[in-house]
C-alpha cells in the first residue's frame, strides 16, 4: 500500500473565515434593540413624537434592524475578502505544483471545498495522486465539570495529500519530495 504524505498549505481559524457571517445575529439585534431604546429615551426629551409606545417600538425596531444589517453586511465582506485572499494563495500553489491553469479554483469552489470537508484531486501531467483537502481542526473537549466557552476558535488546514502511483514514476517520487520537504513550498500561504 503506497504512503501518504501531506503538506500544509495555509491554515486559518474560524475567526478569520467562518462560512457563516450571519452566526449571532440574535444577539446582535438584541444588543442594538437596547441601544435603540436608551437613543429613543433621550429623543423623547427633544421629540415629543416619540413618547408614544408604537412608535417607542417602531423607532427600536428599525435602528436594531438596520445596525443588524450593516453588521452582517461588514462580516460578510471582509469574509469574502480573505476568502479571496486564500483563493489565491491555493490557486499559486496549484499552478506550482501542476502547471495547468484549468485545475485553480474560484472562490466559490474553495468554499464548497472548505464547508464540505471534502478533497479535490488534481493531476500532474496526466498521472493521479494529488489531492487538496480542508481538514478541520475538531474543537477542544470541554471539560466534564467547566462551563462550555461560547466562541469556541477551531483552526482549518487546506492540505496537499500526496500518493505515489503503484507504478511508481520518478518524476512523481521528485513532485512528492518537493511538495513534502521543501521550505519554500508554502511561502505564499497568508
Amino acid at each position: 500500500m503506497p504512503r501518504i504524505q501531506s503538506r500544509e498549505v495555509c491554515s486559518f481559524t474560524s475567526k478569520q473565515w467562518s462560512g457563516r457571517p450571519a452566526e449571532g445575529a440574535g444577539a446582535t439585534f438584541g444588543g442594538f434593540s437596547v441601544i435603540g431604546f436608551v437613543m429613543c429615551l433621550l429623543l423623547m426629551t427633544f421629540t415629543p413624537a416619540l413618547r408614544d409606545v408604537g412608535a417607542t417600538m417602531l423607532f427600536v425596531a428599525g435602528f436594531a434592524t438596520a445596525f443588524t444589517v450593516l453588521a452582517i453586511i461588514g462580516r460578510s465582506s471582509s469574509e469574502r475578502t480573505y476568502l479571496q485572499r486564500l483563493t489565491g494563495a491555493v490557486n499559486e500553489v496549484i499552478l506550482e505544483l501542476t502547471a495547468d491553469r484549468t485545475n485553480q479554483l474560484s472562490p466559490d469552489g474553495l468554499r464548497s471545498l472548505l464547508v464540505d470537508g471534502g478533497g479535490l484531486p488534481l493531476l500532474v501531467n496526466g498521472v493521479s495522486g494529488l489531492h487538496l483537502k480542508a481538514v478541520r481542526q475538531p474543537a477542544p473537549k470541554p471539560k466534564q465539570n467547566g462551563k462550555p466557552k461560547a466562541d469556541v476558535v477551531t483552526t482549518t488546514r487546506i492540505v496537499i495529500a500526496a500518493t505515489p502511483p503503484d507504478y511508481g514514476i520518478r518524476s512523481f517520487d521528485r513532485l512528492l519530495d518537493t511538495a513534502t520537504t521543501d521550505p519554500g513550498f508554502n511561502s505564499a500561504a497568508p
